[in-house]
């Protein structure tokens, strides 16, 4: 006999009790269900994407400012850039366990709060894939680093902070906007195959910054970045499918 009969034929509180646990013990399965992921796979996937492609971007930023740095005479400039972008990935990092530490004190909202999150990270990445596709925004964007580092050099006094602080700026919005896309991912499938697949993806920003900055490769990176943009397009598709 189901729960709701039991009471309303005021049978014995022993065989109520039981029926609520065995009623318990159902629900907590399917909690367990709902909380795993259908297809783990296509989570790592979408947390590699995600990471390759701000990854990429990062790159494609770094190298645009570097690239007049490879003189002899001004080689030294980049130090102080890769000490901001190196500062900036542990920022990441930080940032990421902060976001992880704040949702899980509302994490007994569950569903409601994968719904929030997923949300706002689809909000964050219609904007940057619109700015992507518009010309006028990398423009822009890159023109603005570019007077900010002709700034710097030639003001001698503060040189070096001034290069990190760049160095840090243009790689922390990537590194922000992937720790909190990465959330909703985690939200709806645990740390675990979010995490690998985000290594598998760091791994590939990894060798293409090997090949531009190392081997001096000239990589058809626009291309790769209409594709990568092409492929956030479905992420954000999963990500609408789930949060609705």
């Amino acid at each position: 006999k189901g729960l709701a009969g039991l009471i309303q034929q005021k049978a014995a509180l022993a065989e109520v009790k039981a029926a609520r646990k065995a009623l318990n013990a159902q629900l907590a399965l399917a909690q367990d269900a709902l909380k795993g992921s259908n297809a783990p796979a296509a989570v790592a996937t979408n947390s590699g994407i995600i990471v390759f492609r701000e990854g990429l971007e990062a790159v494609l930023i770094l190298a645009a400012l570097m690239a007049s740095f490879r003189t002899t005479a001004n080689k030294h400039l980049r130090r102080p850039m890769w000490v901001g972008t190196a500062l900036a990935f542990v920022a990441s990092i930080i940032t990421w366990l902060i976001m992880r530490s704040t949702l899980s004190l509302f994490a007994s909202f569950g569903e409601k709060l994968e719904a929030v999150v997923s949300v706002v990270a689809i909000a964050v990445l219609l904007l940057i894939t619109n700015w992507f596709f518009h010309d006028v925004y990398w423009k822009g964007w890159m023109a603005n680093f570019h007077k900010q580092k002709q700034s710097i050099i030639k003001g001698a006094a503060g040189q070096f902070i001034g290069l990190l602080i760049l160095g840090f700026t243009s790689v922390y919005r990537e590194g922000f906007e992937t720790a909190l896309f990465l959330q909703a991912l985690v939200l709806e499938a645990g740390p675990a195959l979010v995490l690998i697949g985000a290594a598998a993806g760091m791994l590939l920003v990894m060798l293409f910054g090997l090949a531009i900055f190392a081997l001096q490769a000239k990589l058809p990176i626009m291309k790769m970045l209409i594709f990568t943009g092409i492929l956030i397009g479905q992420v954000l598709l999963v990500m609408v499918g789930n949060t609705v």
